[in-house]
């Protein structure tokens, strides 16, 4: 049995395991991603990218790939409605309102494409930037010592085995997450139903009824059912509870079952039916899965860290999960990169958890009170759009990584730098391109030009004209910005000078546990 070695191990090749790669191979570190199905998915997941998630693609190169992609059939697909049947008389019927303008607090505005659309130009992005990728390749088994992780891997296709040494193993292998379960890390949160995913090829013109219709919550076959739209106007989901205990999902979801239950949800005739296995590749024509709220006890065992529906599963309702996922990624990513270059102490992945299992338990709580409202027939009001938008933007991590002060709110250690657009009027730059992929230490307009200036991996930006700047950040007009790689502000000083240096070494020490 052969052993191959790598510094980052990603088990699990969906969107959060490809960005997890792609932000590592940004940061320089050697990734092998391994997915033991054998491409990317086309079902229903998300099908809005965030301003966040975007800001992030767009410091990786993904931003303009995704904006020229094929947008979503759901841009067209504006109406949700309820019914015993999608040809049925409906009981409630409501049209997604346009997005709120983010102008102001953000340069990327969100994209409404499939996942199924965006998943293959991440995994192009990550093979440009040199990343390891092998499809159909599983991870059977893990163990951990105090130098690295030891996998033992199976190649789906061919029996072949062999293992994989590496300095730390990333567990972004979804909700089932089997490296979850051979850690014995718990979850708490509720589990809603089970739920088996039916693709499916038709025309549904007759029950639509020239309808828009993007979503439809029915109650047939089953109460809870859910239709939706995939990436073609002929292609369809059923989304169908059902009891495991009384239920095998192999053995009574035969594919005679399956187009019944299509059938009986859309009441009326599909004569052109054709079913579609759930995972390309495959034969299986059932996906189940979980419609859960639930956080994981831990984010981190020794050299095993996990993001994604690894440590938070969330409804479908509000698109929160995978942009929450591909953020845990984007957080992981610079504390790993400069754990493993020697930049940082190992005490600063524990920040890890720290920071971002807060907002899973608040984007949780959030999506399932959305859940709750669609399929009660309530329409989402202004007050929950905001709060969807407050996910990405507006949170504030409080962890060692962040030396905080009791300095005004705007600007605060551990939120993300307020986005202003600065320059002259011939070239104006978004405040946000500055940040990345290392520290960046930003001076105010009036800060002295003789000063002291940090020496090491921070990046210096002086400000020649800055006018919302110092106020936007909470410093004088001559203060100073530390922002990590991520974008968050680590630390600030009203004024910079020399005891202020002396106190950003000390601060850059702390956030990097050294």
């Amino acid at each position: 049995m052969t052993e191959e070695n790598v510094p980052v191990l990603i088990a699990g090749g969906g969107i959060v395991g490809l960005s997890a790669a792609v932000f590592l191979r940004t940061q320089g570190v050697p990734v092998l991603v391994l997915e033991r199905h054998p491409g990317t998915s086309f079902l229903a997941k998300a099908r809005v990218l965030s301003p966040r998630t975007m800001e992030l693609f767009r410091a990786h190169g993904l931003e303009e790939p995704v904006r020229t992609a094929p947008p979503s059939v759901f841009l067209a697909a504006t109406d949700v409605v309820r019914a015993q049947t999608l040809a049925g008389p409906e009981e409630y019927r409501s049209t997604r309102p346009p997005g709120e303008s983010v102008a102001g607090v953000s340069p990327c505005p969100p994209a409404l494409v499939e996942q199924s659309t965006v998943e293959p130009l991440v995994r192009a992005r990550a093979e440009q930037l040199g990343a390891d990728l092998r499809f159909h390749t599983e991870v059977t088994a893990v163990r951990q010592d105090t130098e690295g992780i030891t996998a033992q891997v199976l190649e789906r296709g061919t029996g072949r085995r062999y293992t994989v040494r590496a300095r730390y193993l990333i567990a972004a292998d979804g909700h089932q997450s089997p490296t979850r379960r051979a850690l014995g890390i718990g979850t708490h949160g509720r589990r809603l139903s089970q739920v088996v995913n039916i693709a499916f090829e038709a025309d549904l013109g007759e029950a639509l009824r020239g309808r828009p219709v993007g979503l439809a919550y029915l109650a047939q076959p089953v109460p809870g059912t859910l239709l939706a739209r995939l990436d073609r106007a002929d292609r369809w989901v059923l989304m169908l509870p059902y009891d495991p205990q009384q239920q095998d999902v192999e053995r009574d979801f035969t594919p005679e079952r399956c187009a019944a239950a299509v059938r009986e949800a859309v009441g009326a005739p599909v004569p052109d039916l054709r079913l579609l296995p759930a995972v390309p590749g495959s034969s299986r024509l059932v996906h189940p899965w979980e419609l859960a709220s639930w956080v994981a006890e831990s984010y981190r065992q020794g050299r095993i860290l996990l993001v994604g529906d690894a440590v938070h599963v969330m409804p479908p309702s509000g698109g929160l999960g995978a942009n929450t996922g591909i953020q845990d990624a984007h957080n992981l990513a610079w504390k790993l990169a400069a754990v493993l270059a020697g930049r940082a102490g190992a005490a600063l992945l524990d920040s890890y958890q720290a920071e971002r299992r807060p907002v899973a338990e608040l984007t949780c709580a959030l999506s399932a009170r959305l859940q709750e409202q669609r399929a009660g027939g309530d329409g989402e009001d202004v007050a929950e759009r905001v709060k969807r938008l407050a996910m990405g933007l507006g949170y504030r991590y409080e962890s060692a990584a962040v030396v905080d002060d009791d300095g005004p709110q705007q600007g605060r250690p551990g939120t993300r730098a307020p986005f202003l657009t600065l320059g002259q009027a011939d070239r104006q730059v978004p405040s946000l391109d500055l940040y990345g992929p290392g520290f960046t230490l930003v001076l105010g307009p009036q800060a002295p030009a003789d000063g002291p200036v940090p020496a090491g991996e921070v990046t210096v930006v002086r400000l020649g004209r800055a006018d919302a700047w110092p106020q936007a950040h909470g410093v004088g007009p001559a203060g100073a910005v530390l922002v990590r790689p991520d974008g968050v502000i680590a630390w600030r000083a009203v004024t910079w000078g020399a005891d202020a240096a002396g106190r950003l070494g000390t601060a850059l020490s702390r956030v990097l546990a050294v």
